[in-house]
């Protein structure tokens, strides 16, 4: 008894010392929601009483107020003339109702903070519904941490799946409250309305389709990721329209189209050496009330929306381009599907995005003026993937501190060949060094890294000439496998995991374990149509599982997206699939092969065999 009375105080000491977390908030009593505005929040369990800011203060560390809010670093913003502040919110049992922006009101029960422009705009997080996943990577800063948690062990069949006939789902799925987001891509050489884009919203819950749009074919292959922003759904399609749809009806509010006018000779040629991608806008982000985005011609747009979901452009960054094909000597080039990064760097918050021209891009979000702009990779002379292109620098993360940024070079091939990570220092572009002294760039193919206090994560694969060892954290090398790695900010490794055959999504981690989603096709497995948990404290592998239904080419490149103990994913069969600790249906292939498994102990071998004792009686008597 003693031992047992020890073991509940040491776990209540242990609780008291963990932040609640958004399934904890919702369990009774006050609650205070920090919502930074850029898909990144916070949730407390409030115990004072007081002001706003008192309570406020009780909660959070890093708060300041004189006559100005500041949280976590983050205070009033104005992005030319659009600004964004700390406006106050109060739970009334079904939604927020804005309380004005004075933090010295007297506190009235579940309440939220949010830096917003627009009074109308209210959280996305709820009490009832308190984790959410906004953006791609989560947050504007692209993190690519979920504050929610996963099943410990998953059930199979799928909870539930949803396929279409109108392409591939290669977008991230963004998540709130009971709905789900994304978009299909069009069926591959397809015709009629199955090869043009579609923006799905489905029940999170039942798979069940809430409402879907019918969009205009572009390029033929959408890939960029809606995000969510309060009641509001903003998507990019190849075409060059940006839509704003009311998330919960699908009704278009606004849209507009992003013209494709990149730089061109007399002859209609265009200039820069990079690839060239028709596709429109780039995924887009949301930070500091206003919606940032990169264009298939090379430039960067911000636009503030109003409270009724209407778009106005605020400023457009538009590169120099100079000289003349194979003679290009401007910044500009392609900007594809992905998303720009914003955070906070030395007081100021800035954007960065990469392009096929090689090129990142560090911008001033209030002014749209270049801070600095920085070549880091130009292999057009020996680049063997992709000829006379400089590559790409397209993935980028940086770290919670604000340090280092990561950028992901490759040749800018489908199936690279070579690439390497390389840390800038965001504040100036230069290259950082490693303790060593040596320059801070590792050889290899990688995923866009998982970004936390302690290090990053990430899928590696070695190239295919050159380098091909990591330094680990303890000074010995580790040749580099296809595996998912830990690295501190030096740019050492500090575990590997078992090898996985091929990942191309971005992972995610929550409540301390990564999810990753394999690239091949479900019939390659157990090489392919994995989802996969692992251990963030190791490596080490939790479970995994092989999604279905899938085909011959089922491959994905969809983030596992972790919301409320269930995860979700997507991949070219045009599937998406909730997998939880509840077993669905399945399929009727499924459901023989279960009974295969099972043989005897399956409980229709006793129903089996009770009928047939039955005929046996039957026969007996009557014949």
């Amino acid at each position: 008894m003693r031992t047992a009375t020890a073991a509940i105080v040491i776990v209540v000491a242990v609780m008291a010392l963990i932040p609640c977390s958004p399934a904890d908030a919702a369990q009774g009593g006050d609650t205070l929601l920090i919502d930074y505005g850029n898909g990144n929040y916070e949730w407390f369990a409030v115990e004072s009483t007081g002001s706003y800011l008192d309570v406020l203060r009780s909660c959070k560390d890093d708060v300041s107020y004189d006559g100005s809010l500041t949280i976590g670093g983050m205070g009033r913003i104005a992005v030319s003339g659009a600004a964004a502040d700390w406006k106050i919110y109060s739970w009334n049992g079904n939604k927020w109702e804005y309380k004005g922006s004075d933090p010295m009101q007297r506190y009235s029960g579940t309440s939220a903070f949010g830096l917003f422009s627009d009074p109308n705009m209210v959280p996305s997080a709820t009490p009832d519904d308190p984790a959410v996943w906004t953006q791609l990577g989560g947050s504007s800063a692209s993190y690519s941490v979920s504050p929610s948690y996963g099943p410990s062990k998953p059930a199979l069949p799928v909870e539930w799946y949803n396929t279409y006939t109108t392409g591939y789902v290669d977008s991230g799925l963004v998540v709130s409250g009971d709905l789900l987001y994304h978009t299909t891509g069009g069926t591959y050489g397809g015709t009629g309305t199955d090869a043009d884009p579609w923006i799905y919203c489905l029940n999170r819950n039942t798979g069940k389709v809430v409402w879907k749009c019918h969009g205009t074919y572009g390029s033929g292959y959408e890939v960029t990721t809606p995000i969510i922003i309060d009641g509001f759904l903003v998507v990019t399609t190849t075409n060059g329209d940006l839509y704003v749809f009311d998330r919960y009806t699908g009704a278009v509010l606004d849209k507009i189209n992003i013209p494709f006018n990149p730089p061109a000779d007399s002859g209609g040629d265009i200039i820069w050496d990079g690839r060239v991608f028709v596709t429109g806008g780039t995924t887009p982000v949301y930070d500091s009330g206003c919606i940032f985005l990169g264009s298939a011609d090379g430039k960067v747009y911000c636009y503030s929306i109003s409270g009724s979901g209407v778009l106005s452009q605020v400023w457009c960054y538009d590169p120099p381009a100079a000289g003349s094909k194979g003679n290009y000597t401007g910044t500009k080039g392609c900007f594809y599907y992905h998303a720009p990064v914003i955070a906070g760097v030395d007081g100021k918050r800035m954007l960065f995005i990469g392009s096929y021209e090689g090129y990142v891009h560090a911008l001033d979000i209030t002014t749209g003026k270049a801070v600095w702009v920085k070549r880091v990779i130009d292999i057009r002379k020996e680049n063997r993937c992709v000829p006379d292109t400089p590559g790409s620098a397209a993935g980028i993360c940086i770290s919670p501190d604000g340090s280092t940024l990561l950028v992901s070079c490759t040749d800018g091939g489908l199936f690279t060949l070579y690439g390497y990570l390389i840390a800038l220092d965001p504040k100036t572009g230069d290259v950082l060094t490693k303790e060593n002294g040596t320059e801070w760039k590792i050889e290899g193919l990688f995923t866009s890294p998982v970004s936390t206090d302690g290090g990053f994560y990430t899928y590696a694969s070695p190239v295919s000439s050159g380098k091909n060892a990591f330094t680990a954290a303890d000074g010995t090398v580790i040749e580099i496998t296809d595996a998912i790695y830990k690295f501190n900010w030096n740019g050492d490794a500090e575990w590997v995991s078992s090898p996985y055959q091929l990942i191309k999504a971005p992972l995610t981690l929550a409540d301390g374990i990564l999810y990753a989603m394999d690239y091949s096709a479900g019939s390659f497995w157990p090489t392919g149509g994995g989802l996969t948990a692992i251990s963030a404290k190791d490596g080490s592998e939790i479970w995994r599982v092989l999604l279905s239904p899938h085909t011959a080419d089922s491959y994905s490149m969809v983030q596992p997206t972790v919301i409320g103990g269930k995860v979700y994913a997507g991949n070219d069969f045009g599937a998406v699939y909730c997998l939880s600790a509840t077993a669905g249906a399945g399929t009727e292939e499924e459901k023989v092969q279960a009974l295969q498994t099972q043989g005897f102990h399956h409980w229709s071998w006793v129903v089996i065999g009770v009928v047939a004792i039955l005929s046996l009686v039957f026969l007996a008597r009557f014949y």
